[in-house]
């Protein structure tokens, strides 16, 4: 018996008992397990794909079939017999499933934790929890409890992709991509789910039970997905804090309150060379979106700064130089800046770009200025580190203004301030 034998009108039976019964009882009646990526999409719902063909088949033949091939087996059959079959790794795929779940929660509803696990999946305690049900992250943010822990969640002011959402990862420590949590907002992506974000919003009348305002679903930004940050746990104790950059990619809705508060006051403060923000989560998407010819300089650029900056660091640390950061909060503004390099031996801030071309210095030269009228101790001496010797027209740019220029030659760097040769 082969899967040859199944007709569209068995696979429709096998849909309508899948509806009746419901999804964890037809799959534990058929022995299969829930689909990861590839689902069948009929009539305005979704379903596992290989979980259906299993039970037509079954129905049409008398006998189980063993699908040796995974769920992946079953994409090609459905689709010969008609049926719409998506793999929610692909974008377009995913869009279908994510858009059919919009349909059962829309912005600014507000639920428990238990009503939105019948919907979504998840569990009913954490911050982070991936679905086991459907392609989802299902993402808790609670401003009372999570400033204890130095989480600052919500809308950023916008920037040239537009609308942003922050959300800060989890760990009482140094926070990384060990755990489940920060390790499925990472790579939603690849895995094909939607990230969808809740603000606490009181609880029940008369009980304990938290509710959650559904904010939307959202991806991580492409360009820069995640910033490292210095943050007080509830100990104040210092402690680097992973934040995520989200952008709406569906439903949404942005109150006033769900913003992030600009700061209070102007401040300045060191932090480890470490904090920092990222770059690129997933190159190949990002090709794909903005075309090979800017996309592949773009992506090299950024390596090729990424090493710069290890090469430096170890380069000036072997030689006594002590390298950090300055995280900078403006008066007024939400969010924070945070400079590259600075040599709190010599009193030196440097900005490094991956590149000798004009736009990147003269990119440079505006950062340096912005950074230097908030940095404390003030007026630091100015430099521009670049990969290798750029043309006579930018040094002379940069003499003019007075900012040194480092750069790198072979095995050692040139033209460092403060640094005995």
């Amino acid at each position: 018996m082969t899967l040859a034998e199944v007709t569209r009108k068995d696979v429709l039976q096998a849909i309508e008992l899948y509806k009746a019964m419901g999804r964890h009882e037809f799959l534990d009646e058929h022995k299969s397990g829930k689909a990861r990526y590839f689902f069948l999409v009929h009539a305005g719902s979704f379903f596992d794909s290989k979980a259906i063909l299993k039970a037509a088949h079954l129905s049409a033949t008398g006998k189980t079939h063993g699908f040796s091939g995974g769920e992946a087996a079953a994409a090609p059959r459905l689709r010969n017999l008609g049926f719409e079959v998506v793999d929610v790794r692909d974008p377009a795929g995913g869009e279908v499933v994510h858009s059919l779940l919009d349909a059962d929660l829309q912005p600014g509803e507000i639920k428990t934790r238990g009503e939105l696990a019948e919907i979504f999946g998840g569990g009913l305690q954490g911050g982070i929890l991936p679905s086991t049900i459907t392609p989802t992250v299902l993402i808790y943010s609670d401003p009372k409890a999570g400033e204890e822990l130095g989480y600052i969640d919500g809308w950023a002011p916008d920037d040239e992709s537009g609308p942003l959402f922050e959300y800060t990862g989890h760990g009482l420590d140094d926070q990384t991509f060990e755990g489940a949590g920060n390790k499925a907002i990472r790579d939603h992506s690849a895995r094909g789910r939607a990230l969808r974000i809740f603000k606490a919003a009181g609880t029940v009348p008369n009980s304990n039970t938290v509710l959650h305002r559904y904010v939307g679903r959202f991806k991580l930004d492409e360009q820069r997905p995640f910033d490292v940050r210095w943050r007080a746990n509830k100990a104040n104790v210092m402690r680097k804090v992973i934040v995520f950059r989200l952008r709406p990619s569906g439903p949404f809705q942005r109150l006033d309150t769900d913003s992030i508060p600009p700061a209070e006051e102007t401040q300045a403060v060191l932090v480890p060379v470490d904090v920092t923000t990222s770059s690129l989560i997933n190159p190949e998407n990002s090709m794909k979106k903005q075309g090979s010819r800017r996309a592949v300089p773009e992506l090299e650029f950024q390596r090729r700064e990424a090493k710069l900056d290890a090469d430096f660091r170890k380069f000036m640390e072997t030689r006594g130089h002590e390298l950090m950061r300055f995280e900078l909060k403006v008066k007024g503004l939400a969010a924070p800046m945070l400079t590259d390099l600075y040599d709190t031996t010599a009193h030196v801030l440097y900005e490094l770009k991956g590149n000798v071309g004009r736009n990147a210095v003269r990119m440079a030269i505006g950062q340096l200025m912005d950074y230097r009228r908030h940095v404390d101790p003030p007026n630091p001496a100015l430099a521009v580190l670049l990969p290798e010797e750029p043309h006579d027209d930018i040094k002379a740019l940069l003499e003019d203004l007075g900012i040194a220029l480092v750069y790198r030659a072979k095995s050692t760097f040139v033209g460092v301030p403060g640094l005995a040769y």
